[in-house]
């Protein structure tokens, strides 16, 4: 009797342990846990991470869907992620030389098709960023490792890159001789970068155009998959519906475990069809994100900008300082109105930096370079932008342009239209709401830029376009100047300065003559070319130590954006980014280093009224766990 009473108890803890384990309410019939609306801005195209990784918006639906091997937290502090463990030798060569090896152990968890997450996943992901057909600046990242550069040049096949997978849990790196371990530290910093997660073989060569943009050919190995999402031609994307993964981390050989034990949301609903306020825009549709607020309808509004934050208390807006700096690219090729250094300079000199981050009113700083603060200068602590100072002005000097104009010959008004592009919100972009203050970032700094570079005497025409188009645009290179939000790929500033060097910018042409495959580097996408500054790449590539990468690199960005004798202002620092916010009823929301809000372990307080309230029986209705595998 003793005994069976033991067992009864020892049973009774077990299941009280258990139900502790979940915050999933005994109320909610589905047993699956909260439904989230959200907003966070505008819409997404493409959902491939070696391409997309550089864009704010897409990054924090990247962030929720793909884990790579390593995380950063807001404090910079780096940790495992897929990644169980990792183990660095020394290995001897010939002549007294030595290198390094990683040997990688991976944790056990799936695809959100079922499909076991393997270290041949990772080596695809990776491999054919390296490819020299394929065109991104994530390559970059990878050429420490022994082969990796000759590889995106063509030189060798990529079964020579110094990447093995040794079974389905554990990998081998072997790095190239002169990367010393403070390197290696920067590298592992590398792979919390969204670019360099793995990704799905078998759906990437099975869907080559449609994998990363429609959910039906998507799988993902993070905490969600995508359950709704396309931008297939002919389909337009209102929203995009994630759904927890059953299969990330979950024992798949017992259901003992609580289903929301990594992921407490059961669906995270990011709405872009309907307007932030429908009274200030010309629209049919009968609510709008701030009344959805208001009514319990949507629990987080992200992307606050302008006269939109009057709606709220100021006590309740929370703000991130995003590792990401709006930018404007020239078409620097010959023939574009980029190819002016002196137009450059002035165009640059023009902008009132200070007064667009107090327009959007968003917590946003002028930025004064082309790297951020949070960026790591020689270590964790250290910051890239303090040490390096300002570059740029955060105030317009009108005069000063006009000047640097005058005495470099150019008369603004024999240029064609300079045609400024930029992605556009169409739910709330338009003439009625810029009276009110309610556009978009995009839009707002376009009409700074317009009215500055007007009192140069340039005609200058805004282009806004859908994400589809924009990214159809960038590729081509068919814009005078283009505006995008430049997300730091690492907490290195090596990463993000590296693309604009020939050599490292990640873009070959590949051509088939006779029986001969012929490889040509290619620029940067905007076709700057410096053959100084291609030199301050490689010494900051081949740099042993932290201290002499940094030291190169400063002198890059300042060739890169500087407006002096000495500098080529290729590019354009409009602000440092940040982003204000709002949630309702909403707990446990995290930051990433980056300044992404991620919702993997958020808590949405009485939300079983709350999801019958809005209709949602996520038991009956759009239940498509076979989407998005």
């Amino acid at each position: 009797m003793k005994k069976f009473l033991s067992f009864a108890l020892a049973l009774a803890i077990c299941v009280l342990c258990f139900a502790g384990c979940s915050q999933i309410d005994p109320e909610d019939g589905t047993g699956k846990g909260a439904i989230i609306d959200m907003y966070i801005g505008t819409k997404v195209y493409d959902l491939d991470p070696a391409l997309t990784y550089t864009d704010e918006s897409t990054s924090k639906i990247l962030s929720l869907i793909f884990e790579g091997l390593m995380k950063v937290d807001k404090n910079g502090k780096l940790s495992k992620a897929l990644m169980k463990d990792y183990e660095l030798v020394e290995i001897e060569l010939d002549d007294d030389k030595s290198r390094w090896e990683m040997d990688i152990t991976i944790n056990e968890t799936h695809w959100s098709d079922g499909s076991l997450v393997q270290t041949n996943d990772i080596i695809y992901a990776w491999k054919r960023i390296l490819d020299p057909k394929f065109q991104t600046e994530a390559a970059s990242m990878l050429y420490c490792i022994d082969g990796a550069y000759e590889r995106k040049m063509g030189e060798i096949s990529e079964d020579d890159i110094g990447i093995y997978s040794l079974s389905r849990d554990k990998m081998t790196i072997e790095f190239k001789e002169d990367v010393t371990k403070e390197m290696i530290d920067e590298f592992l910093y590398n792979l919390a970068s969204l670019a360099l997660v793995p990704v799905r073989e078998t759906k990437v060569k099975t869907y080559p155009d449609t994998w990363s943009k429609a959910s039906s050919d998507l799988s993902t190995n993070g905490p969600f998959k995508v359950s709704t999402f396309s931008n297939k031609e002919g389909m337009e994307m209102q929203s995009i519906t994630l759904e927890r993964s059953k299969y990330y981390y979950l024992s798949q050989e017992t259901d003992s475990e609580a289903i929301d034990k990594f992921v407490t949301p059961y669906r995270l609903v990011f709405h872009f069809e309907e307007p932030i306020d429908k009274s200030v825009v010309y629209s049919e549709v009968t609510t709008d994100i701030i009344d959805m607020l208001a009514n319990n309808k949507l629990f987080y509004m992200g992307n606050l900008t302008g006269s939109v934050l009057n709606n709220f208390d100021p006590a309740d807006v929370k703000y991130n300082d995003l590792a990401s700096t709006y930018t404007y690219y020239f078409n620097t090729a010959e023939g574009k109105i980029g190819s002016n250094e002196a137009v450059r300079k002035a165009l640059s000199i023009a902008l009132d930096r200070n007064a667009i981050a107090a327009s959007l009113n968003n917590g946003s700083k002028a930025a004064t370079g082309l790297v951020p603060s949070m960026i790591f200068d020689t270590k964790k602590g250290t910051s890239f932008r303090e040490a390096g100072g300002d570059i740029l002005s955060a105030t317009s000097n009108i005069d000063a342009a006009k000047n640097l104009l005058t005495e470099a010959g150019v008369k603004a008004e024999e240029f064609d239209p300079i045609f400024l592009y930029y992605i556009t919100d169409p739910a709330n972009d338009n003439y009625q709401s810029a009276a009110w203050g309610y556009t978009s970032k995009e839009k707002t700094i376009a009409m700074a830029a317009e009215k500055a570079w007007e009192e140069l005497g340039f005609d200058v025409v805004l282009k806004g376009v859908t994400a589809a188009e924009y990214a159809a645009i960038y590729a081509e290179g068919s814009y005078d100047v283009i505006g995008l939000d430049y997300h730091m790929p690492s907490a290195y500033a090596l990463s993000a300065l590296s693309p604009f060097a020939k050599a490292y910018s990640g873009r070959m042409l590949v051509e088939e003559k006779d029986a001969d495959i012929i490889y040509t580097q290619l620029p940067h996408i905007t076709s700057y070319e410096s053959t100084d500054y291609d030199a301050l790449i490689k010494e900051a590539m081949e740099a042993t130590t932290q201290k002499d990468r940094a030291e190169a690199l400063h002198k890059a960005e300042k060739l890169l954006v500087g407006t002096g004798e000495e500098s080529d202002a290729a590019v354009i620092p409009v602000i440092f980014n940040s982003e204000a916010y709002v949630s309702s009823a909403l707990s446990d929301i995290d930051t990433t280093f980056w300044g992404i809000n991620t919702f993997t372990k958020t808590y949405l307080k009485d939300y079983v009224t709350h999801n019958n309230a809005a209709g949602a029986d996520a038991g009956t209705t759009a239940d498509t766990e076979e989407a998005g595998a």
